[in-house]
């Protein structure tokens, strides 16, 4: 069993640098890898222990050794570049392969080490590679426009109206605390619409997916959008109930527009958020022993 493309080797004053793992289907013809690695100059090659296959690159240990690494990754020009290198080649060995992603600069002292680690942690990546193996990684990011949803919501309940117009009405030493109760009610009618609105959002999409993973919610200066995100999420989903996915999601957009919300899906993706405890044990042997 073999990946087609060249086989990684070792060479003088080199580290090797993996970016993941599979398990190579006897059943039919392996993929094409990728032409360019981490940097240019450096292919993505293949590893074969039995029916694993780590793929990798060998780099200059002047610039991915430990000291040198520290200071280029100072660089964020230099950083964003690799990063998004690492990701094209993932995006590009998914598409071929169920594969166990490794993370940005999983690096190794040689190919020895590599099949040291592959033989050692055997039962973690099977299982790893078993939880995802016939599915892939969507991800779905929920927004809301809290203005809309505070005029929808104004406009809907009618104790919110008749407060609105208490606080109108009333004498100016009166309006202000009506005002600061108007606020505090329609505060929580805010909060609790978009609590259940994630709520449904995981309900529905849970039910069509594998498996689901929280991921931290993004502040506006992270994410670049003018609303506030409220929903982040990464889910498995078995390719044949892709288009069930999709179609759970089709009316929760439909249905939470009007006040406000959004949906973004992504992917697919590698399995990032679902193969971390077949990942951990292998690669800490990446960063030992270098």
């Amino acid at each position: 069993m073999s990946a087609r493309g060249p086989a990684l080797e070792d060479a003088g004053k080199s580290l090797v640098y993996i970016y993941g793992v599979a398990r190579v289907p006897p059943d039919r013809e392996p993929t094409a890898l990728p032409g360019e690695g981490i940097i240019g100059n450096a292919p993505v090659c293949s590893l074969v222990q039995g029916d694993l296959v780590a793929f990798g690159s060998t780099v200059p240990a002047s610039l991915f050794g430990a000291p040198e690494l520290r200071a280029a990754l100072a660089d964020k020009e230099w950083l964003r570049d690799r990063v998004l290198a690492h990701e094209k080649i993932l995006e590009q060995l998914r598409s071929g392969y169920t594969l166990v992603p490794f993370r940005f600069c999983s690096i190794y002292r040689d190919t020895a080490q590599v099949a040291d680690a592959l033989a050692r942690h055997r039962a973690e990546l099977d299982a790893a590679l078993d939880r995802v193996s016939g599915a892939s990684e969507w991800g779905v990011k929920l927004y809301c426009d809290p203005e809309v949803l505070r005029c929808r919501l104004e406009a809907a309940s009618g104790a919110m109206r008749r407060l609105r117009e208490a606080v109108t009405t009333a004498s100016p030493g009166t309006q202000f605390f009506l005002q600061k109760k108007f606020d505090r009610a329609l505060d929580a009618e805010v909060a609790a619409a978009i609590a259940r609105c994630a709520e449904q959002s995981r309900r529905r999409l849970d039910a069509c997916a594998r498996e689901s993973a929280a991921i931290p919610v993004q502040p506006r200066a992270a994410h670049g959008k003018s609303v506030d995100m409220i929903l982040n999420a990464a889910y498995l989903v078995d390719e044949k109930a892709l288009d069930e996915f999709r179609f759970a999601l089709a009316p929760l957009q439909d249905e939470a527009a009007a006040n406000g919300f959004s949906y973004e899906l992504t992917g697919p993706w590698p399995p990032y958020h679902f193969v971390t405890a077949g990942q951990e044990g292998i690669q800490d042997a990446a960063r030992s022993d270098r």
